[in-house]
């Protein structure tokens, strides 16, 4: 009977065995993870794009005057003061303009050199026929930047094109280079009137002479403009009627048309720019135009 208890026993021991081998595990329960805390902070700084950087837009201008030349570009859109076409600059080098120099303009101020706005210097070859320009020492155009459109004046007796010459030596004003008849634009409000020779003390030649007229504006400047063919039919007609003989204008108006008259038969308009004391201003040096 022991015998057969004790098998009995080890019978029951191994089926146990057998039973937890077989039986599946259950599997432990995922233990809770703890909430990270998050905190705020700015963004980084985007990457600097130094293959590409941004394009700074162009700084608004602070001038005040428009282009008196009312004609269109080659594409067809109105000209504007970098399109308009120019014969003649003002003379920086030993005028009234230059402040190293005690001379006044014209025959007074000839140097047989002309400086522009943009530093560059007439001081090589002549021209063959006034207006009397020069080439650079190694002759090249002038403002080949486009800084303006330079058309230069020309003579077919000159040994290079006409933008190779800086006209001219002497001048107090801008030459535009346009047909008889072309409409002339106020380049701002203002009060014109027809200059006389007494107030004209650049060239002592008004009205009766260049046909000059000039346009007083409300800010101190003044325009002055010459060789026009005449006045607008509605400036003329005011300035016969009116006591003060004065005509209030509008920026863009037409008020005259350009000519010759005064100027040998050279058609153009010639356009100066005096300051509040009445000295000769560069509208383009001084960046006074707002196109």
């Amino acid at each position: 009977m022991g015998n057969l208890a004790q098998l009995i026993q080890a019978f029951f021991k191994a089926l146990l065995a057998a039973l937890q081998k077989t039986r599946p595990k259950v599997p432990t329960p995922p233990q809770p993870q703890p909430v990270p805390v998050v905190v705020h902070t700015d963004p980084p700084p985007a990457p600097v794009n130094t293959i590409f950087p941004p394009v700074e837009p162009p700084p608004q201008s602070s001038g005040f005057l428009t282009c008196p030349i009312q004609a269109n570009d080659t594409s067809g859109k109105p000209v504007t003061s970098r399109t308009v076409r120019i014969s003649g600059v003002v003379d920086h080098s030993d005028t009234a303009i230059d402040p190293n120099s005690a001379k006044r303009w014209g025959l007074h101020a000839k140097d047989l050199k002309v400086k522009t706005f943009n530093g560059e210097i007439g001081d090589g070859e002549a021209s063959a026929e006034a207006p009397l320009g020069y080439t650079k020492q190694s002759p090249a155009p002038f403002f080949a930047n486009s800084e303006i459109n330079y058309v230069g004046a020309h003579s077919s007796k000159d040994k290079y094109g006409p933008t190779f010459y800086l006209n001219y030596d002497g001048h107090a004003g801008f030459d535009f280079s346009y047909a008889a008849m072309t409409p002339i634009l106020a380049t701002a409000e203002g009060i014109l009137h027809k200059a006389s020779n007494a107030e004209d003390t650049i060239y002592g030649q008004g009205w009766d002479v260049h046909h000059t007229f000039c346009i007083k504006h409300s800010n101190g400047y003044s325009t002055w403009y010459r060789h026009c063919t005449k006045l607008a039919n509605n400036v003329e007609a005011q300035l016969t009627t009116t006591p003060t003989k004065t005509c209030s204008v509008a920026q863009g108006q037409v008020v005259a048309y350009v000519g010759s008259f005064g100027a040998g038969g050279a058609v153009h308009l010639h356009l100066e720019v005096r300051d509040q004391q009445g000295k000769i201003v560069d509208p383009y040096g001084d960046k006074l135009w707002k196109e």
